[in-house]
């Protein structure tokens, strides 16, 4: 945004934080993660070096669960989201759902409020986006999530938060609120829905899915590849990294799961 001299990452900065100019990660060396500075928007990233302040980047930060814990013999490797700003990737996903509409002024944030329904995580991360990037936004969050999180986005200078009825099961409830927003309020929002944003999957496609195929990469190089490959697909996006994986290695079988308490179908339906 040039009103704000704000430089905004590309997804490939983003995918390799190795060509990021060298005059912002000397500027990152005197940023902590969590601070409200547009310079942490090329902290969107699975690469975070793990510190609190002035880190830089690494090639990725994953885990794998012992069998002593999983009980089980298959190896279950995770991506940590820890490092992220925020706390949590889905920070990556608002970047991804917000950005594309920002630069292409379908958003304008000089007369448009951005609007982030969710349970917790992924409106934490637009609100943290919206204010890294100096536009107004309105968080929808269940009455019910902790203190700690309404208090956090009061910090971080959030325009409005609605909170709604219930706890983080009561998902038909944000939306409700989106829609009376839209009807009420239509001239001054944008409702950033992550369920039904095909454009916050290019995230998974430019990084994701990298980072898995580096993790497929080593098990095969050490004679351990999977023959299956359990995804949550909640949002799109991973399953689109398993998508690219088959992509490497054919044999590999993609399978989906999905809570029974709020199934996808919800998300289609509402907001």
């Amino acid at each position: 945004m040039q009103r704000e001299n704000i430089v905004i990452p590309t997804f490939a900065e983003q995918r390799d934080p190795t060509i990021i100019p060298d005059k912002i990660k000397e500027r990152l060396k005197k940023v902590a993660m969590q601070d409200v500075d547009p310079a942490n928007l090329f902290r969107i990233t699975w690469k975070n070096e793990p510190k609190e302040k002035g880190g830089l980047f690494n090639r990725g930060n994953w885990l794998e669960f012992p069998r002593e814990l999983t009980g089980v013999k298959a190896r279950i490797v995770g991506l940590a989201g820890k490092y992220f700003p925020v706390g949590a990737h889905k920070v990556g996903a608002a970047f991804a759902c917000l950005v594309p509409r920002l630069v292409s002024g379908e958003f304008d944030p000089t007369s448009q409020k951005a609007v982030w329904p969710s349970t917790g995580n992924y409106c934490r991360g637009g609100a943290f986006d919206s204010a890294l990037l100096g536009c107004k936004a309105i968080a929808i969050l269940p009455q019910g999530m902790s203190k700690e999180r309404f208090d956090w986005l009061r910090s971080i200078g959030t325009d409005e938060i609605i909170a709604t009825p219930g706890t983080e099961s009561n998902v038909k409830e944000i939306y409700d609120m989106c829609w009376k927003l839209r009807k009420e309020r239509a001239h001054e929002v944008t409702i950033f829905n992550q369920f039904r944003r095909v454009r916050q999957c290019r995230l998974a496609l430019h990084d994701d899915r990298r980072n898995r195929r580096r993790d497929l990469r080593t098990a095969q190089e050490a004679q351990l590849a999977p023959r299956r490959l359990y995804l949550r697909h909640r949002l799109g996006r991973t399953i689109a990294a398993g998508d690219y994986l088959r992509t490497i290695s054919p044999h590999v079988k993609v399978v989906a799961t999905e809570a029974n308490a709020v199934p996808d179908a919800i998300f289609e339906r509402l907001g």
